[in-house]
């Protein structure tokens, strides 16, 4: 069902505190314990934006890290929610952190990786 599709992938949080996972990429495989994506990730806390700025991978950049492009097998257990996004999705390309606390791709469509829920968390 989701094979072939481009998603984003946010993992469950272990704990409150922990800090979020998000995966978007192509799905290669769809089992009945695990997908199988071809994707970047990001990681991130509550303190995103501030200033606006280009991820680079390996370094927190405005409150987020981001993974190097491979394929990953993200258990079922482990997902919260994916959303699949527009087939002409162009996923790895640059990203960049926003002042209002976004963090987009730089694609044609802006792929929303994260937005701040709260506006003092772009602080």
């Amino acid at each position: 069902m989701l094979t072939g599709k481009v998603v984003r992938i946010r993992w469950v949080k272990s704990y409150p505190e922990a800090h979020n996972h998000v995966a978007v990429g192509d799905v290669l495989e769809e089992t009945p314990y695990y997908l199988a994506v071809l994707c970047k990730t990001y990681h991130f806390g509550s303190n995103i934006g501030g200033r606006k700025a280009r991820l680079v991978p390996h370094k927190y950049v405005g409150g987020v890290l981001e993974g190097e492009k491979a394929v990953r097998f993200i258990p079922w257990s482990r997902i919260e929610v994916i959303n699949e996004l527009p087939e002409d999705t162009d996923w790895d390309v640059e990203a960049q952190v926003q002042e209002d606390g976004s963090c987009v791709l730089l694609n044609r469509h802006k792929t929303v990786i994260t937005r701040a829920s709260d506006p003092r968390q772009a602080r």
